[in-house]
């Protein structure tokens, strides 16, 4: 915040010095409180990171158990996936139809001010992985205004030169040499020599300051906010700080005066053992508990949001107070609309800011284990190694403690040595290892089968049971990312808003699909009430992708059978399935393969919707008549194939007539027909039936044969 633009204040509106008595013994309660929850967050860290204490005796295992640190490493994919699966983290919802474009704007700058103009991912990962870790994750959202210093040197310019690089308000000219030069030269007319000026040449050492005039959204490590211990959410607290150690050239480029703020510095500025403590955990070659910080430059710097009643009016209102020091000595101050801090707890306690996280319920189980192991590993050790019973003074002692394998011990006489046998009972603890295991998972969701790394488990469980255990492990993660949505992103996405809307005064623009999109956010309205939508669905991508596919498998029918202007589905509707669809399979721009916004398909004209009489009529007269044809085809189909069953039944009847004839002929008179005289008698019915054939249309020179085969 520049200096010039603090909150201007009489003094006989408020007492400075009640008003800091007020913010010291805030600060110091809530302090106490924060200290005592920093205990636990460095205790939970020093877990996570495997540093938890180990014996004190170098004989025995130092084996530490990491199932804290694996149980957050696996929920972190599937929390990080659920947010950033999809181009858009949050989208902002319009309240009626006068909304939409605004909305959409919002939704679609707001969350370019947080994953490009700042490091979204990162900046949220911390903030997961804070409130998996230490209870609570926290973002805090500024308008940085403060000044950015660089230095440049440049050479040999020419006049024209320096005068453009002087043109930016931002350069101040630091250091300048000036230098004139002359050469000799010969005039083409006379031929004699001339001595020739050169243009001046400026060398020139500059300083840019510019404003950074930025939004910024930065995680902030637990240790340095402050919270009243009576808060119920972090939105409704009484009070809240938010310290830390700052550098007088800090302080001066946020405006504040050079002489005010050195005299803050140096002694007396110093954060609490219990927040170093918190600090070393997380970062152990992190030098807090150093020497004497007197000499340093550094300032003990917090911001305080309470709520006061600054303008006399009997009424509280929130404020911001901005102190230098142990004493609370007042920088700046002014009223504040909205606290800027969002927090993010993974398992809420009700009626209380600060709730709990997966690490709490694993450290009791990660220390059975380590203790567990470590045990094992002692018997295995003494079961390998044994100790002995030796003579005293027949022995060579040395030669004993001499473990190398293939080393003589010597004796003086045999049998002086005997080794004491230690059974290994390790075996015992592999039964209470698979219990906390189980109960790990109880508690967690966090299993081998969900992780999908037990393959026997798997294949030998039915679909059904494969099912349920892995929705078992996604529910728990879900309702993780329920919290972190409902209790963080939401607040988060008002107040990147709300600070975009106070102090962006001049239009910006942004590459949205290949595109660079202008956006003006002071036309925005602040008070406007708006509704923020995280989508966060029990399926899995793959379902919701299979969901998707039916989908627009289902539009797809719709739009080929009633046409783009049907009641039911819409181009632009069938655009955003199939974006949706891409970005689950993972692009994140789905610009590359469709036109994500269609333009509205024009309805059809008057005399396309409302047919001509005529011309129905027409139509129905021509199906009709099509009809009839279709049905005489049919009977004619019909009673052709009636007469070809009847023609052969004649045919094979005459045939076996015949032969009869021919056998009795031969049995009454004693004669035999030859085969040529029986097949003349046959071919001769043959033929009368196909003179009938041929008179009614059926013979293959005729109409009525489609085959076009003689009968």
């Amino acid at each position: 915040m520049a200096q010039e633009d603090k909150y201007e204040m009489d003094e006989q509106e408020y007492d400075s010095q009640e008003l800091s008595s007020i913010i010291k013994t805030e600060m110091d309660d809530a302090r106490d409180f924060i200290d005592q929850i920093g205990q636990e967050r460095a205790e939970n860290t020093d877990y996570y990171l495997g540093a938890e204490p180990v014996n004190g005796s170098e004989l025995q295992s130092e084996y530490v158990s990491t199932d804290v640190r694996d149980s957050v490493l696996f929920m972190m994919p599937s929390i990080m996936r659920t947010f950033f699966g999809s181009k858009k983290i949050v989208e902002f919802v319009p309240q009626g139809p006068e909304d939409i474009e605004l909305a959409e704007q919002q939704t679609d700058y707001i969350n370019y001010v947080i994953t490009q103009k700042n490091n979204g991912f990162q900046v949220l990962y911390n903030a997961f992985k804070d409130a998996l870790i230490r209870k609570a994750g926290f973002v805090k959202v500024y308008y940085d205004e403060g000044l950015t210093v660089t230095n440049h040197s440049y050479t040999n310019l020419t006049s024209d030169q320096r005068q453009a690089l002087l043109q930016d308000i931002e350069v101040e000219i630091v250091k300048e040499k000036t230098e004139e030069m002359t050469r000799e030269v010969y005039d083409d007319s006379t031929g004699q020599q001339i001595t020739q000026s050169i243009p001046l040449r400026y060398d020139i050492d500059i300083r840019r300051v510019k404003k950074k005039n930025k939004v910024c959204v930065d995680a902030v490590p637990p240790e340095e906010i402050l919270i009243s211990r009576d808060a119920r959410t972090i939105e409704t607290a009484s009070y809240v700080a938010h310290r830390r150690l700052m550098t007088v050239s800090e302080l001066v480029s946020m405006g504040y005066d050079l002489e005010e703020v050195e005299q803050y510095a140096g002694a007396g500025n110093y954060l609490d053992p219990e927040t170093q403590n918190e600090i070393q955990a997380r970062n152990p070659f992190n030098d807090v508990t150093g020497p004497d910080r007197a000499d340093s430059k550094e300032v003990y710097y917090v911001e305080h949001y309470l709520h006061y009643d600054l303008d006399g009016d009997g009424i509280d209102e929130r404020i911001k107070v901005c102190t230098a020091g142990e004493g609370c000595n007042i920088l700046f101050i002014e009223p504040c609309d909205e606290l800027p801090i969002a927090m993010f707890c993974p398992d809420p306690e009700p009626h209380t800011a600060i709730g709990s996280c997966p690490a709490d319920y694993l450290k009791p189980i990660q220390a059975a284990k380590s203790q567990i192991m470590r045990d094992s590993l002692d018997s295995l050790g003494h079961a390998i190694f044994p100790r002995y019973a030796v003579v005293e003074g027949q022995v060579n002692l040395e030669d004993l403690m001499n473990t190398d394998i293939g080393q003589p011990i010597r004796q003086r006489a045999p049998g002086q040595i005997q080794a004491l046998t230690t059974p290994f009972v390790g075996k015992e603890a592999f039964p209470v290892m698979n219990y906390l295991d189980n109960v790990k998972e109880e508690r967690t969701g966090v299993s081998k089968a969900s992780m999908g790394l037990n393959a026997d488990a798997l294949q030998s469980s039915t679909k059904a049971a494969v099912v349920g255990t892995m929705s078992a492990a996604q529910g728990r993660i879900e309702l993780i990312c329920r919290h972190f949505a409902e209790t963080g992103l939401k607040p988060l996405f008002r107040i990147v808003n709300n600070v975009v809307i106070r102090n962006q005064n001049e239009q910006d623009v942004f590459k949205l699909n290949n595109k660079f999109i202008p956006v003006d956010p002071k036309f925005w309205d602040i008070n406007k009430d708006i509704q923020v939508n995280v989508a966060i669905s029990k399926s899995s991508d793959e379902e919701k992708a299979a969901v998707l596919a039916s989908l627009l498998t289902k539009q797809e029918m719709i739009l080929e059978k009633l046409g783009p202007n049907n009641p039911l589905v819409t181009g632009q509707q069938y655009a955003n399935a199939m974006t949706k669809f891409i970005e689950l399979a993972g692009f994140k721009d789905a610009q590359q393969f469709i036109n994500t916004q269609v333009a509205p398909t024009p309805p059809p004209s008057p005399e396309q919707q409302k047919p001509d009489a005529q011309e129905m009529l027409a139509m129905a007269e021509s199906e009709k008549a099509k009809a009839s044809a279709n049905k005489a085809i049919v009977d004619a189909e019909n009673d052709r194939l009636k007469i070809l069953m009847d023609d052969d039944f004649r045919r094979d009847q005459a045939q076996a007539d015949a032969i009869l004839k021919v056998m009795e002929l031969n049995a009454k008179y004693g004669t035999e027909l030859t085969m040529a005289e029986i097949n003349a008698y046959l071919e001769r019915d043959k033929e009368e039936i196909r003179q009938r054939n041929k008179s009614v249309g059926l013979n293959g020179s005729s109409t009525g044969n489609p085959g076009g085969q003689p009968q």
